[in-house]
């Protein structure tokens, strides 16, 4: 029975353990893959910034950047262009709990493409989920596949940080 006591304490322990770390600011950073859906385009490379602030329910708010490092390429009447891309994003998180997490996230974007000379940006819905480890008492990784419109998925690791 002592040994059923024992497991069932250090149960509830790892579990308020692991809500206490969900809980508070964070920032980071990312790096991927921007994955444009049309034919004959090589991706940009992307890196984000990112800041936010979760609850222990889980719930939280997220603002993250992600602009082109490497450039794109695609030919446009014969000669290969640059394609790049940016975009600022507000989100509505949720995160399960544990040292292993699932990670969504819905959210606001505005983003701006260019293509050569040519450039146009918009406003939309962004949707994303991940996968999340946590590495210490303040620091996670996660993946993650994020919608940032509806022909341009971002695929990308982050590490953050808490405080």
């Amino acid at each position: 029975m002592e040994k059923i006591t024992k497991f069932i304490v250090a149960g509830i322990l790892s579990l308020l353990s692991s809500a206490a770390l969900s809980e508070g600011g964070y920032w980071g950073a990312a790096v991927g893959t921007m994955n444009f859906d049309f034919k004959g385009v090589d991706n940009p490379t992307g890196v984000g910034l990112r800041t936010g602030y979760s609850l222990v329910s889980g719930w939280g708010v997220e603002v993250e950047y992600i602009g082109s490092l490497i450039s794109g390429e695609v030919e446009v009447l014969g000669e290969e262009v640059d394609v790049d891309m940016y975009s600022l994003a507000g989100y509505a998180t949720y995160r399960t709990l544990g040292d292993i997490y699932f990670k969504g996230r819905l959210g606001l974007l505005y983003e701006d493409v260019t293509v050569g000379i040519d450039n146009s940006d918009d406003f939309g819905i962004t949707a994303g989920a991940g996968i999340g480890f946590l590495l210490g008492a303040s620091s996670n990784f996660e993946l993650e596949y994020t919608i940032l419109e509806k022909d341009v998925g971002f695929l990308s690791g982050a590490f953050s940080y808490r405080f």
